[in-house]
């Protein structure tokens, strides 16, 4: 039987082969018996154009190295149709992709270069974003968001080694120690926020913004050494968030059309505000960021920019000081692109975060009383506030903030990376050396073989584990994994730690308002982050008198 199927195949194969070189032939035979001149021209040109995507299609779908891979051929055939989903259909593409998983198995060709895999087992997540091995990133997933220098944004493994290395330091545990102060300065900040909104009876508070407001303050005031204060404003600065929103959004369309950044970069304000008043408020941050490295550069704030002991208080000083980069690396265009990656990855991700903490938290009132009393018994000590090394022993504590980084997935969108110099094996498949692979959070986080019941928001999973939950931590992937994992992983679970821990002790009588889970709650969408229902209010919350 496998002989006949064999058999088959190799026949088939034979068939698309001989077919596909007679198309070839007749083309080219064609193509020696032009005759040109000026008038035909106009008819050879568009005849030239449709004989070229035959041809590019025809290889695509059967002498590509990617053609034994199962998946449906028009995704093979052109990236239009991860267009469609995302940029049309508004953040469909993801959903779709599962859909294929469903019907072709764990291996599927989602366009004409790369492949998506869903591994029952979890463990081939491990194999793609490796610590040991050469991965690159593919250029087409990195050159959505138009910060191709940056560390984010390489390609090249080995140059992101050099970029990475620069900025190692800064992200150094014991420098995270050193900044828990000022993170419990601004946490203080947002108590006041919360009382003074509590006691002016302005209603339900809106967590994700308020949580983004808070994080981007904490994130600017680590890497920028310029906190935003955006804890001052009444309203929390609802625009900022929007403009996350908005740049998320942007990439479902830069991703295909990676000009579209320049080109709006380059436009006058009041044409790209006539396009779209958001796209604005991009175009803003962007030079905010900017004058703030042109004032690193030109020294103006050099009193402020090192510790006493000359560690510098900046990201930009951290990547100037490196002896490991070039030239190149150290201009403004570098720099102010690095400063919006971080600022991007430690505000709304962060925020999200403590919102889905707070949401499941406050639908089960029980879990909720379950941290507080650990977090009582903790602190024995009433005139002695827990640090974050303490907190990060706490075992419910730690099942709370695991789940919530599980259950809002990091970025929702897929992950690539590209093997280039060595050839992967996945189950009976045969994965050829620099084919982009990528894998998702969304999909390793809802895999019932790993996380029972994955939908579910259950601490105790971790808990409850003999190793405390460390074996299962391998399939937590909300900061990826391997030598590309999110270098501020360390920063963002402490501060995440001491947030939770803060409120949730400080405030015991908080509620739910008028927040459902289908409208609210639920992911829809996939805009490089996740996205609930376009009539979605948010969730928000009550805070009682204690």
């Amino acid at each position: 039987m496998e002989s006949s199927l064999r058999n088959l195949s190799e026949s088939s194969s034979d068939f698309r082969l001989q077919t596909t070189s007679q198309s070839a032939n007749i083309i080219f035979s064609f193509i020696e018996n032009l005759e040109i001149t000026p008038l035909n021209l106009l008819v050879y040109i568009p005849i030239l154009y449709l004989l070229y995507i035959v041809l590019l299609v025809s290889y695509r779908l059967y002498l590509s190295p990617l053609a034994k891979f199962p998946g449906p051929k028009i995704a093979a055939a052109t990236l239009w149709t991860e267009f469609y989903y995302d940029a049309v259909l508004g953040g469909q593409f993801q959903f779709k992709v599962k859909e294929w998983h469903e019907i072709y198995g764990p291996v599927v060709r989602i366009n004409p270069f790369e492949i998506h895999i869903d591994d029952p087992k979890g463990d081939f997540y491990g194999t793609v974003f490796s610590n040991t091995g050469i991965r690159d990133k593919h250029e087409f997933y990195t050159s959505q968001f138009g910060t191709g220098k940056t560390g984010f944004g390489t390609v090249s493994h080995h140059l992101h080694r050099l970029r990475r290395k620069a900025m190692n330091p800064f992200f150094q545990p014991s420098n995270v120690l050193r900044f828990e102060p000022v993170i419990k300065a601004k946490l203080d900040k947002l108590c006041q926020r919360i009382d003074q909104y509590s006691a002016a009876k302005l209603g339900a508070m809106p967590m994700r913004i308020v949580f983004m407001s808070y994080a981007t303050d904490v994130i600017t005031s680590f890497t920028l050494n310029h906190s935003w204060n955006h804890l001052d404003a009444p309203d929390f600065n609802p625009w900022w968030w929007q403009t996350t929103q908005c740049t998320a959004k942007m990439t479902k369309w830069t991703k295909q059309f990676p000009w579209l950044l320049p080109m709006l970069q380059g436009l006058p304000d009041f044409i790209v505000k006539a396009m779209d008043p958001n796209l604005i408020l991009v175009l803003e941050m962007q030079r905010k960021i900017e004058g703030i490295v042109v004032d690193v550069l030109s020294g103006k704030d050099g009193k402020y920019a090192y510790y006493p002991d000359g560690s510098p208080r900046t990201i930009f000083h951290e990547i100037l000081k490196s002896d490991s980069l070039p030239a190149a690396d150290r201009d403004v265009e570098y720099l102010w692109q690095e400063g919006q990656n971080f600022l991007g990855a430690g505000s709304d991700t962060v925020a999200f975060v403590l919102t889905m903490a707070t949401y499941y938290l406050l639908a089960d009132t029980k879990k909720a009383e379950k941290l507080r009393e650990e977090l009582r018994v903790a602190r024995a000590d009433k005139d002695t506030e827990l640090r974050v090394v303490a907190l990060m022993k706490l075992p419910y504590l730690t099942g709370v903030v695991n789940e919530a980084l599980r259950l809002s997935y990091g970025t929702s969108c897929r992950l690539t990376r590209i093997a280039p110099t060595e050839s992967l094996n996945f189950q009976h498949w045969h994965i050829p050396a620099g084919t982009p692979i990528s894998m998702s959070s969304l999909m390793m986080h809802h895999n019932e073989n790993i996380f029972p019941q994955s939908h579910t928001f259950s601490p105790e999973r971790w808990a409850d584990q003999e190793d405390g939950g460390k074996a299962l931590e391998r399939y937590l992937v909300s900061f990826s994994k391997g030598s590309r994992q999110c270098i501020g992983m360390g920063f963002a679970k402490a501060e995440i730690y001491l947030t939770i821990a803060t409120l949730f002790s400080r405030y015991t009588n908080m509620t739910l308002y008028d927040t459902d889970y289908d409208r609210d709650v639920k992911m829809v969408s996939d805009m490089f982050f996740p996205q609930a229902s376009k009539e979605s209010r948010g969730v928000r919350v009550l805070f009682g008198e204690n």
